[in-house]
């Protein structure tokens, strides 16, 4: 076993030697990702020949405290995202998805609708305003077409990129277990979950603030994470 003070220098994969650091500061490249398993290692001693990270006990179990008590289990160079961020890129993503089904609405209620679409364009230019109330029906069908806009929204971006553009534009994005993005199932059950989430008040939500990887019920379904980009 090495003295705890012992010193190593690393040679990255540009070649170049890097060091000497000591094993606080090899936790922290390990958190970046800047060293692990088969990095080749030497001790900070004249002569010391060159031997791969596995070689000395000290760098291996260094290696699996990280790994272990890393937010994403595995991946220790991913950093949770903020719940603020979360939330704000959250709301923008709401913004955008009603600027895209807003024209869905307008069209099916001229044609499914044209005497209660005059009622209310008539009722926005008489104030005080009082829309005309909406059948049942059309009530359930514009919340299965929102729910539907929503549900492919959020699937297509976080399967095909990771993210949405509010999640871009905020520098976040969507992890599985493995740190890469969700495949396409992953990000259905978590679309899915998520509306069930919005239907119960966002209620289920709110267990982000309650748990170090600040995940809600449908990245805990899911099995995602959201991280900094």
């Amino acid at each position: 076993m090495l003295p705890e003070n012992h010193s190593f220098l690393i040679r990255g994969d540009d070649g170049q030697e890097y060091g000497p650091v000591d094993l606080e500061e090899l936790r922290d490249w390990v958190q970046e990702n800047r060293a692990g398993l088969g990095t080749e290692v030497r001790l900070d001693e004249p002569g010391a020949p060159w031997h791969p990270w596995q070689t000395y006990p000290e760098l291996v179990a260094l290696l699996a405290e990280v790994h272990v008590t890393s937010p994403v289990p595995g991946q220790p160079g991913l950093v949770i995202a903020p719940v603020g961020r979360r939330i704000l890129a959250f709301a923008l993503d709401l913004v955008l998805i009603s600027i895209l089904v807003t024209p869905i609405f307008i069209t099916l209620a001229l044609v499914c609708l044209p005497d209660w679409f005059v009622q209310y364009v008539v009722a926005t230019s008489q104030p005080p305003f009082s829309p005309p109330d909406l059948p049942q029906s059309a009530k359930v069908t514009a919340s299965l077409i929102s729910d539907l806009v929503l549900a492919l929204y959020f699937t297509g971006f976080h399967a095909a990129h990771g993210k949405t553009p509010a999640k871009a534009s905020l520098r976040l994005r969507v992890v599985d277990q493995s740190g890469q993005k969700p495949g396409i199932i992953k990000a259905l059950l978590r679309s899915l979950a998520l509306i069930f989430s919005m239907s119960l008040f966002f209620l289920p939500l709110t267990y982000a603030f309650f748990n170090p990887q600040r995940r809600a019920l449908h990245d805990f379904i899911a099995g995602t994470y959201v991280v900094e980009a």
